[in-house]
């Protein structure tokens, strides 16, 4: 769950979100403007495009994607800014900065390029990385995807599509979505399906580096059922380190079919950022984590770097450290996106008005 993320109340205007899953990985947000019409995006991820074949020391990365836009109803028109911002693991920012403003369907690349680190030894990849030759949508965890619009009736703003890898066509079971959250007992999976067709169980597989894996428990399915489930369970052996979670399906004669891929980070930072929205760039940060130093990075809307700096913990008590500062970001006003980094490791992303 992201914590810090800001609330913004439009008067003009009714924002209508809904997620659809189907063959693939699909984002889908319908924006209804207060002229009337309505907008629809479809963004739907379809593989990792890498800077090179053999990556013995990092490598960088892009995302294929198609989308379909359409702009329907009365006094329909093109948008200002429609923008897609596709996050992969450790929340790295892939964006596409040029979907067609009237609409329209084809595919595009990210042009963003984040870059991958090794851990110092020849194609060693700590996780949750991988190397490039298993780098796909699915074990870089590309599972949320912003649209960032403006139009007429459609003031500027950044709307959240959250996915799941979905599963493949002819399923037996019409599958939702695939959650995890980080409890004090340990990690609590979630997962959905609005109809069964003889599914026998469920099956969630843990791995440590998104390659390897191992069974972790079977939950039993309904066999067949038109109601809508929500199937839950409580991981209480892992919440303490990263783990990357697989959710499979297995119907009464065998036929086994993965369904989504999760991953969990080790920490969930008590992060706070205040004042949001700001008016003078001044910009408050506290939370604790466990290493000396971190970077707050601010990105415009484009996914600019314009801000970076590093912060100095101001206690620690064993492996935490407390961080507290004050920023001034001197930045003009717009909506930013916030990153504060731990080496490696993403503490929280989060949004930034600035009046």
């Amino acid at each position: 769950m992201r914590k810090g993320l800001i609330s913004i109340k439009f008067t003009l205007l009714t924002i209508l979100f809904t997620v659809f899953l189907s063959t693939v990985v699909n984002a889908q947000c319908s924006v209804v403007s207060s002229s009337g019409y309505t907008v629809n995006v479809a963004i739907t991820p379809k593989n990792i495009v890498v800077s090179s074949t053999n990556c013995p020391w990092g490598y960088n990365y892009n995302v294929n994607f198609d989308y379909n836009i359409s702009i329907t109803g009365p006094n329909a028109s093109a948008q200002y800014t429609l923008q897609a911002l596709i996050y992969c693991v450790n929340g790295q920012i892939n964006g596409a900065y040029s979907l067609p403003l009237n609409g329209g369907t084809g595919n595009a690349t990210t042009t963003t390029n984040p870059a991958i680190p090794h851990n110092g030894t020849a194609y060693g990849y700590n996780a949750p990385y991988v190397n490039c030759t298993n780098a796909t949508i699915a074990t870089m965890n590309c599972t949320s995807i912003d649209l960032i619009i403006q139009g007429p009736g459609i003031p500027y703003q950044v709307i959240n599509c959250a996915v799941s890898t979905a599963p493949p066509t002819n399923l037996p079971v019409d599958f939702l979505f695939f959650d995890g959250e980080k409890k004090d007992s340990g990690n609590l999976l979630t997962w959905a399906v609005e109809s069964e067709q003889r599914n026998d169980y469920f099956t969630i597989e843990t791995s440590s580096d998104g390659e390897n894996w191992n069974e972790l428990t079977k939950v039993k399915g309904a066999g067949t059922s038109t109601e809508a489930k929500t199937y839950t369970f409580l991981d209480a052996k892992n919440g303490s380190q990263s783990t990357y979670y697989k959710l499979s399906q297995t119907d009464l004669d065998g036929t086994r079919n993965e369904l989504a891929l999760k991953y969990i980070p080790m920490n969930e930072s008590d992060f706070n950022m205040y004042p949001n929205p700001t008016s003078d760039s001044k910009v408050h940060f506290t939370f604790s984590d466990n290493s000396e130093t971190s970077t707050v990075i601010l990105r415009n809307e484009v996914g600019q770097v314009v801000f970076q700096q590093d912060l100095v913990a101001v206690s620690k008590s064993g492996k935490t450290s407390y961080y507290n500062s004050e920023l001034d970001l001197g930045q003009s006003a717009g909506i930013y996106l916030v990153e504060v980094q731990s080496g490696d490791q993403l503490v929280n992303r989060s949004k930034l008005v600035i009046r």
